[in-house]
């Protein structure tokens, strides 16, 4: 005997179509997809307008009959040493040449450390390397009564961070020019 069996699905029924209902809940978006390739660069904006200039800087170390000293060149110094290094000497000849040339300007040298060693030391080590680029300019023929010093050790940082990069701008020996005009 043979059997056959149809098996199937029953049919639902839907009714007749009406209006479309209200929109349902939107579902979680799915992952971010991956970024195209950037576009051509566009055109440049247009020039800003310059600001309103800013108040002015603090007042210049004063130099004999008030003065105001000018920055001239640092010269820098090995750690825990007062000997002029033999690149630094180039520095020291300029300045010398330029105090013979300009009889009317005095040189201010203020020796600095680096933070190692104890107070007492660095300022020792400060005022020795301040007597050693002294010593040097008047040897090349600049009048010991030109020239000014201080020695402030290890209490006027030049740089602050922990780097030998800063220990080093800090080993130094700042030199100053100011116009000797004033006095005469």
């Amino acid at each position: 005997m043979l059997m056959l069996f149809v098996v199937g699905c029953s049919q639902k029924f839907y009714g007749p179509s009406g209006a479309p209902g209200a929109q349902g809940v939107s579902g979680v978006a799915g992952p971010a997809g991956s970024m195209g390739p950037a576009g051509p660069q566009g055109p440049a904006g247009q020039q800003g307008v310059a600001g309103v200039q800013g108040p002015a800087g603090a007042a210049g170390i004063q130099g004999p009959a008030g003065l105001p000293w000018t920055t001239f060149k640092d010269i820098l110094f090995d750690s825990n040493n007062a000997t002029i290094r033999t690149n630094e000497m180039v520095k020291v000849s300029e300045i010398a040449d330029y105090a013979k040339q300009n009889p009317s300007v005095n040189v201010g040298l203020d020796g600095h450390t680096d933070p190692f060693g104890t107070d007492g030391y660095n300022q020792g080590l400060s005022e020795r390397r301040v007597g050693v680029i002294r010593d040097a300019l008047i040897q090349a023929g600049v009048a010991a009564s030109r020239i000014h010093s201080g020695a402030f050790g290890e209490s006027r940082p030049k740089c602050n961070d922990n780097t030998r990069e800063c220990w080093q701008r800090d080993r130094r020996v700042e030199v100053l020019i100011s116009s000797d005009v004033a006095r005469k």
